[in-house]
């Protein structure tokens, strides 16, 4: 999300009239996020949320509002996906597709104010969303493939500032070590793929929705348990057992680890951190959009994930996590 694309009120006003929403009341741009341009728009018909984006293919947003219908279906916390007076699920406007959705309520919650017991609850809605999903049929690649990390750090390594191009060396390594720790078939079904703390709502201390599913794909179960963790227990420069330990035991009361997805956990969690730094790199840091557009994420948070798995290794992981 951030602001790429100016879109005047008039459009507002077709986007209304094309999804019913009413009169339109005002408009807010959102600058969080990276690649859509998203606002809150208040009409008369209540709040909604308009993404505009330039990225997403038609096929991406296919497969996202049949995920979203797949999840309201199994009562699982999640968007609500707006459809337009002919029943479509986004239009193209603008040079980009359009797609809205309810405004979700609650807040979100970060460090310090974090608990086991929130983690546990986390981790548990993480577990149904992945046995709610297994009977869904759609199908979409993982967008962030260790194949496409590579090839961004390929371009970071001829990057003229020499602090960039010279973590590309690293994040290379890094990578490689990743690969060679995620071997094994291990389960496959829908993921995430980006549970940070800005996209979970809570209603008080429990978890009220699971929001922003664009990076939803087909990939190892695994994988988006320790892409959760690595967004919800680092904090200060350090993993936090308590809150790792208690993220596992959530999903585990679902869905219990398979002992090849137990040795996997460590590859997953390097790859997700060098690809969370790599792409905060590009989407971010490199950005041109001023700050009024995009609010930046530091790429060294990530950075200092990369670097405290690499020095912890698995044996220091899986004990991390009680494993």
């Amino acid at each position: 999300m951030a602001v790429h694309t100016a879109l005047s009120p008039e459009v507002f006003t077709r986007i209304a009239d094309t999804f019913g929403l009413g009169s339109v009341r005002g408009v807010t741009p959102i600058p969080q996020g990276s690649i859509n341009t998203n606002h809150r728009v208040e009409t008369d018909s209540g709040r909604y949320f308009v993404r505009h984006t330039t990225v997403r293919s038609a096929d991406d947003l296919r497969f996202e509002s049949a995920l979203l219908n797949h999840l309201a279906a199994h009562h699982f916390p999640s968007p609500v996906l707006l459809t337009t007076r002919d029943g479509a699920t986004f239009v193209e406007m603008e040079g980009g597709r359009v797609s809205v959705f309810h405004w979700l309520s609650g807040e979100e919650k970060r460090h310090p104010g974090l608990t086991a017991e929130h983690l546990e609850r986390l981790g548990t809605e993480l577990g149904k969303l992945h046995r709610d999903t297994q009977s869904f049929t759609g199908s979409r690649g993982n967008p962030y493939s260790p194949d496409v990390v590579s090839g961004w750090l390929v371009e970071l390594a001829r990057h003229p500032d020499a602090t960039l191009s010279g973590l590309a060396g690293e994040l290379d390594d890094a990578l490689a070590t990743a690969e060679s720790r995620r071997q094994g078939l291990e389960p496959l079904g829908v993921i995430h793929a980006d549970l940070f703390t800005d996209n979970v709502k809570w209603l008080g201390d429990s978890v009220g929705a699971f929001f922003d599913f664009e990076m939803a794909c087909r990939e190892a179960y695994g994988l988006d348990l320790v892409i959760t963790l690595n967004a919800w227990c680092f904090d200060q420069g350090q993993y936090l057992p308590e809150l790792c330990r208690a993220l596992v035991r959530g999903y585990q009361d679902i869905r219990p680890l398979a002992p090849v997805e137990r040795a996997n956990l460590f590859g997953h969690a390097l790859f997700g951190a060098v690809r969370f730094t790599s792409s905060r790199i590009r989407d971010y840091h490199l950005s041109p959009l001023p700050a009024d557009k995009l609010v930046r994420k530091d790429y060294r948070t990530y950075l200092a994930r990369t670097r405290a798995l690499t020095a912890m290794g698995p044996e220091g992981y899986a004990a991390l996590l009680g494993l």
